[in-house]
């Protein structure tokens, strides 16, 4: 096991680093083929959570870790969607897909359309991360593990070498670029409220690489008619824009 570790720590330290000034310079990185794999410095006006929430002090867990667990409460509150045009605060106009479930995705395939699951011996009925309901032990376990990350950073640093990646994947319709957190949403949060100015973050590879409003009609979801093509693409551009409640 000892020699698993140094090896991986060996492989660890050959990440390439490219920092990104301008969202389009991030684009032709997606075609990188050598072995060295790539962490991306992003500025944080480009990273959102599900549900398009921009990394910024409205984002929920940020708020959190500036006011305290009440303003967690309180987003868990007030935030309840039901279904995916409210997720996105979309009009409904009868549109297909608009009485989706909220944590849905429309370019996303899987074998079964289930809910997000719980986390960290919560189950899935004391609520998720990204929206509400949720309830008191759910808020206080978010809260607690903001803390305790923020605790962390500020005394060892930011280690990914050691403890992972923020990851992720590109959002783009060609002119604005934006990176979805799928891991690391609250150390993202954490480095946020600490100051940092830019996001270390990497590409999960089990995961499609870029979501292109250009392919929408390749959507799964699209395809199979689950959801109006139109409506699909509206989601998107709210992650483009950013969701503020």
């Amino acid at each position: 096991m000892q020699l698993f570790r140094g090896h991986r720590n060996r492989w660890r330290k050959r990440i390439k680093t490219i920092e990104i000034d301008n969202p389009q310079e991030l684009l032709p990185y997606l075609y990188w083929i050598e072995k060295q794999p790539l962490r991306f410095l992003l500025p944080v006006e480009m990273i959102r959570m599900q549900g398009a929430f921009p990394y910024d002090n409205h984002h929920p867990f940020v708020a959190a870790l500036q006011a305290g667990q009440d303003s967690l409460a309180t987003f868990y509150e007030r935030f309840v969607p039901e279904t995916l045009v409210a997720m996105y605060s979309l009009a409904e106009c009868g549109r297909n897909g608009e009485k989706l479930p909220p944590w849905e995705l429309p370019w996303v395939m899987r074998h079964r359309r289930t809910p997000p699951s719980g986390e960290r011996r919560l189950d899935s009925r004391h609520g998720v991360s990204f929206y509400g309901p949720a309830s008191a032990q759910k808020i206080e376990m978010e809260y607690t593990r903001l803390c305790d990350s923020t605790r962390s950073i500020q005394k060892h640093g930011y280690l990914p070498d050691r403890y992972g990646d923020i990851e992720g994947h590109v959002m783009t319709d060609g002119r604005d670029t934006r990176f979805f957190v799928r891991g690391g949403k609250h150390r993202a949060a954490v480095l946020v409220y600490l100051g940092y100015r830019r996001i270390p973050v990497c590409l999960r590879r089990t995961w499609p690489l870029v979501i292109d409003s250009r392919t929408s009609t390749d959507w799964p979801l699209v395809v199979n008619g689950s959801i109006d093509i139109n409506l699909a693409n509206d989601i998107l551009g709210v992650y483009l824009e950013g969701h503020r409640i």
